[in-house]
């Protein structure tokens, strides 16, 4: 880890307890917990996306994005994360 000028240290995100993008969060997290072939899958999506798009949070964010709504999809949730 190295000190970046201007790079956040920490991302906190906060949803409402019943919130519908909390529902998300938790059957997107828990579904990862119990597929391994698409944890791996994500896990080496975000790795690219940081390796691309190190210092733009919103090219990160679009580049991982269709590999979640897929996942959100396989969860039976429908949103984005």
């Amino acid at each position: 880890y190295e000190e970046m000028p201007g790079l956040m240290k920490h991302h906190l995100y906060v949803c409402p307890e019943y919130s519908e993008q909390l529902k998300i969060h938790l059957a997107f997290r828990d579904y990862l917990r119990t597929h391994a072939e698409d944890r791996n899958w994500y896990a080496e999506v975000k790795k690219l996306a940081a390796k691309c798009y190190p210092y733009d949070i919103n090219g990160y964010m679009a580049a991982k994005k269709p590999c979640c709504i897929e996942i959100i999809e396989r969860c039976g949730m429908k949103g984005n994360l």
